[in-house]
Formats: structure tokens, C-alpha cells, sequence
């Protein structure tokens, strides 16, 4: 049995995490080096987010608009340096909210 919070870990936040990298990619114009500097992650890995190698729930994040927002709110927050994780933990709930077909 897999509980919530493992199916988003494990499907959910890569696709979170593909979503701000294409967001500071396409509408910042970070480098991929940024980017993974950015995330904590390395150039490989902002590579397959950017080709949807990872990441590949990117469609289920983009159908709820309330937690687009909060990916354009972290996206936003991380290019000034001003991140608060708690916002991970907010899209996180938004995304328990979905149907479970969703996830």
C-alpha cells in the first residue's frame, strides 16, 4: 500500500520541480547551471525536467490553476532569493485535494 504523500513524492514533486525549471528557464532566462544551483540539484537533472525525461505528471499540475499559481510564487521567490519552503508543503495539499484518478 502506498500512502498520499508517497504517490506525490514520487510522481508529483518531480513534476513540480520540472515545472519551476521550465518556468525559470522560458520566463527568467536562467542557464541550466542556474537553474540546478537554484534547486539543489545538478545540470543533468534540470535537463531531463526541461525534456520532460523526469517529471512526466507535468499535465496534472497544469490542469489546477491554484497550484500553478504557487509554482509561479515559488519560481518567482527563488529567482530573489526569498524561497520559504512551507510553499512546497501548500501545493502539496492542493494536490491531496485532487481525486486520487488524478495522481
Amino acid at each position: 500500500m502506498k500512502f498520499p504523500c508517497e504517490k506525490v513524492a514520487n510522481t508529483i514533486l518531480p513534476a513540480i520541480r520540472a515545472e519551476i525549471a521550465f518556468k525559470l528557464s522560458n520566463e527568467y532566462g536562467l542557464k541550466q547551471m542556474e537553474i540546478s544551483k537554484i534547486l539543489g540539484v545538478t545540470q543533468g537533472a534540470v535537463s531531463h525536467y526541461l525534456t520532460s525525461f523526469r517529471g512526466k505528471e507535468r499535465e496534472t499540475v497544469n490542469k489546477n490553476p491554484k497550484i500553478m499559481e504557487k509554482i509561479d510564487e515559488i519560481a518567482y521567490m527563488l529567482v530573489r532569493g526569498k524561497f520559504d519552503e512551507k510553499n512546497f508543503c501548500e501545493i502539496c495539499r492542493e494536490i491531496r485535494r485532487l481525486s486520487s484518478s488524478d495522481i
